[in-house]
């Protein structure tokens, strides 16, 4: 009997993302290379100071085929070179993650 997959559907992407991290003062710029309704990867396009796995971060998209923004709440789950995998998390878990 197959057991019914976890992962969500993703969806290649080059859309723009800005990301910051919680409790740090710089920002930076990232290529949002695949997109699902859990999660991104993302490919930081240049930083000094890259997220760490755990790190809280906030990400704004800019979906420019839609002409919209979109602002959401993520926690670094991996990381390999200038790629990191991003889990999304709703505002609560932001503040419970950030309050401890």
């Amino acid at each position: 009997m197959n057991k019914p997959s976890l992962v969500a559907q993703r969806f290649q992407t080059q859309e723009p993302a800005r990301v910051e991290v919680y409790g740090k003062t710089e920002a930076f710029l990232c290529k949002m290379s695949n997109l699902s309704t859990s999660g991104a990867l993302l490919e930081v396009l240049s930083s000094e100071n890259m997220p760490e796995v755990g790190d809280l971060i906030c990400v704004t998209i800019s979906l420019r085929h839609i002409n919209k923004t979109h602002v959401l709440n993520g926690e670094v789950i991996w990381r390999k070179n200038q790629n990191m995998g991003v889990a999304f998390i709703n505002h609560k878990a932001l503040l419970q993650k950030l309050t401890g």
